[in-house]
């Protein structure tokens, strides 16, 4: 009798009920990889294997990739992995030297339909086991943040900020003054008074060159940080009152603001004149945050959405919905592709930029969240919360890395520095906390 086979041979008898499932997967795949390699685009389809992620998962694409064979082994003996919240190839280091060392950094292509595209819940646990076999290479995973200053600012801490050139440290207080503290020693330089009441949120320029403080009173203003001269006044009786977020384009062009009003007014930085209002929101906005490439804008407060507006043609992008109470921060990763949310609520969303869908929730047990921080690697999130703790998130997985104590009231903001080495706490206790990872 004439033994029966499928039609390419590659995984043997079709009466294996397993090689008949992984070539119908192997065909479903190509069709939806077009061909190609899901990492390294190589299109010759001799050497592409349908992968499962979980090898004792189903045989279905949502726990598959197409990868080319020598991939594919690496991904199966756990020496090569995808982040499962931004989609980017991780090899581990006996591979950095090697040809296999080019592909980290990589994006994950996937395929034009959402059912076919691979599960990131799947993708996160194999990450994870990824991450247990490798050594700790990044400075949040080698120990546990140290205090390495302790500032008193002696009156209550609503914001902080670092300087683009990490050489000062803004913080904005209930009496109304910004302070400007010189990186690294953390010795007071300068003391601003407002004029604008209590200051709720303040920003630097993107050159560090001016400091920018959003009041409870009279709008927000600009000053230069190396004399503390005034610059600019932004905003008058009829537009904001009380203003809750600042913000300057990463170009240096605008300076955003939100507050009081449901607009987010849009600002010239050189000279303080309106240029912009969106509109839409329907309460106070609390928390305003630009794209790093300057070509987006979210915005959220007690309406309990957020708003991604296009700064091309001021024209809103989308809605995004999810929290039950005010928002009280967003945030942008720096790679772009990540947003963060928090507020009353004490859930902490993670959103993908691009279709704005949430990846993922972090559940909070502190109450409120009041600020958020991307990690300048966009792999960690620190936030602030109301049950006087701090925490920082691995993104990768949702994990909670780290919970920072020592504050006796309210941690209202949390900044990292440029580099990442550095992460600061501020707190209705009249102190910011600077923690070390070196």
């Amino acid at each position: 009798m004439q033994q029966r086979s499928s039609s390419n041979g590659m995984y043997g008898s079709s009466a294996d009920p397993v090689s008949s499932a992984l070539e119908v997967l192997w065909q479903k795949l190509l069709v939806a990889y077009d061909g190609a390699c899901a990492i390294s685009g190589c299109q010759v389809s001799a050497v592409l294997r349908p992968v499962l992620i979980d090898p004792q998962g189903p045989v279905e694409p949502h726990n598959a990739l197409l990868l080319r064979a020598d991939l594919q082994i690496l991904f199966q003996a756990g020496l090569l992995t995808i982040d499962a919240m931004t989609l980017e190839v991780l090899v581990a280091p006996e591979l950095y030297d090697s040809e296999y060392g080019a592909l980290a950094g990589r994006r994950l292509r996937q395929p034009n339909r959402l059912a076919m595209r691979p599960s990131r819940h799947v993708l996160a646990a194999h990450h994870r086991l990824f991450q247990l076999e490798q050594p700790a290479t990044d400075p949040l995973a080698l120990q546990r943040p140290l205090l390495r200053q302790l500032l008193a600012v002696q009156s209550w801490v609503n914001s902080l900020a670092f300087s683009p050139n990490q050489q000062m440290l803004a913080t904005g207080s209930w009496d109304g003054t910004v302070r400007l503290w010189r990186l690294p020693d953390g010795q007071l330089q300068r003391v601003i008074s407002g004029n604008i009441g209590e200051i709720n949120a303040v920003a630097f320029s993107p050159d560090s060159q001016r400091v920018a403080a959003a009041g409870r009173q009279h709008g927000a203003r600009v000053w230069r940080v190396s004399d503390g001269e005034l610059l600019l006044h932004l905003g008058n009786e009829h537009r904001h009152g009380a203003v809750f977020s600042v913000a300057f384009q990463p170009s240096g062009d605008l300076i955003a603001t939100g507050g009081w009003d449901p607009v987010v007014y849009l600002w010239n930085a050189a000279d303080g004149c309106l240029t912009g209002a969106l509109s839409g929101h329907e309460g106070v906005i609390n928390s305003v945050a630009f794209s790093p490439d300057g070509t987006l804008l979210l915005s959220a407060g007690h309406d309990r959405v957020l708003r991604l507006w296009q700064m091309d043609d001021r024209s809103l992008v989308r809605v995004m919905h999810g929290h039950n109470d005010a928002i009280f921060s967003v945030a942008f990763s720096p790679n772009g592709q990540l947003a963060a949310s928090a507020g009353g609520d004490g859930v902490i969303f993670i959103w993908q930029v691009a279709d704005g869908q949430p990846l993922q929730t972090l559940a909070t047990p502190s109450g409120a969240c009041f600020s958020l921080a991307f990690s300048p690697d966009s792999r960690y999130l620190a936030s602030a919360h109301y049950g006087r703790i701090a925490r920082v998130w691995r993104l990768s997985d949702g994990a909670l890395r780290w919970e920072l104590g020592g504050h006796n009231e309210s941690v209202t903001s949390v900044a990292f520095t440029p580099d990442g080495s550095l992460l600061a706490s501020g707190s209705f206790d009249s102190t910011v906390r600077i923690w070390s990872y070196h």
